[in-house]
């Protein structure tokens, strides 16, 4: 049975997800979200890197470990 489109974008939407927010792979990301990314949220700046820094420091603030960037 041949996938639809809508099961495909599922499928993409849920790897870039997977990629970002549990594998925190943030270089793989980048093929998912646009350097124009814009998230519509007053506290967030345009752009990939702005989100993408919003999960690099929630990341470390909660990590038992030090984070790559304290080292």
């Amino acid at each position: 049975m041949k996938d639809t489109l809508q099961e495909r974008n599922k499928s993409l939407v849920l790897k870039a997800f997977e990629t970002l927010f549990n594998q925190r792979d943030y270089e793989t990301a980048e093929r998912y979200w646009s350097p124009q990314y814009i998230q519509h949220s007053a506290h967030i700046e345009p752009g990939r890197e702005e989100f993408f820094n919003l999960f690099r420091r929630r990341h470390c603030s909660l990590a038992r470990s030090p984070c790559p960037e304290s080292r």
